[in-house]
């Protein structure tokens, strides 16, 4: 009926499926979550205008301070435009002697995209939208919420 080997699979399957279930116990949590790990400290919101257009793009950051790493602030900033078009967001901040960047398109009407870099403490992020085809960016500074 079963042959030889049919014990050393069934063993082998539980001792993958066991180390799958061990794996995702142990998993870091996200960075974007809002959880024991980080406590809110505020928001951040404005507009920015591309180019002369009228219709502004809306961007509000949520901003959240690590528990685990005492020098680390996570943000989450979602931008908005109403009007209909091609366009990129990107946020970059500093963390410790490099950048970390989050890029994100958007193509049509009404559409949002969620930036989540994360930076030191006290950084400024720099928030960029690229609109194409008429190949034009504006930028604003995002100061930290104390």
């Amino acid at each position: 009926m079963h042959g030889k080997g049919s014990g050393k699979v069934k063993r082998r399957a539980a001792v993958i499926l066991g180390t799958a279930v061990l794996a995702g116990t142990l998993a870091v949590p996200s960075a974007s979550a809002d959880g024991p790990s980080e406590i809110y400290l505020g928001k951040r919101s404005g507009t920015i205008r591309v180019g002369g257009l009228p219709t502004p793009y809306k961007w509000v950051d949520k901003q959240y301070r690590s528990t685990s790493l005492p020098n680390l602030r996570k943000h989450s900033i979602r931008i908005t435009f109403g009007g209909c078009a091609h366009w990129r967001a990107r946020a970059a901040v500093r963390w410790g002697r490099t950048y970390d960047t989050f890029e994100s398109s958007a193509t049509g009407c009404h559409k949002s995209v969620l930036l989540t870099p994360q930076g030191d403490l006290r950084a400024n992020l720099t928030l960029t939208i690229h609109q194409d085809p008429t190949d034009v960016s504006a930028s604003v500074i995002v100061k930290p919420v104390h």
